[in-house]
């Protein structure tokens, strides 16, 4: 089974990094926590507001279709 993904900015210097698009933790405000999905680097974590990751992981549903 194959975890959906999501490329998301880094919070840091402003590149992408890929990350697990099932949060890890969700706070009761909108916000939840993403473990990075690159091998080695799963440590990485990033909060991100749930609805943004909505909105990325439909722009790259989008994206994979065209």
């Amino acid at each position: 089974m194959t975890q959906q993904t999501v490329l998301i900015p880094d919070g840091y210097n402003g590149h992408t990094i890929l990350m697990c698009a099932d949060p890890v933790e969700e706070w009761a405000d909108g916000t939840v926590k993403l473990r990075c999905a690159v091998p080695g680097k799963e440590y990485l974590t990033r909060w991100i507001g749930k609805d943004q990751l909505a909105e990325l992981l439909e722009a790259q549903h989008h994206e994979d279709q065209g």
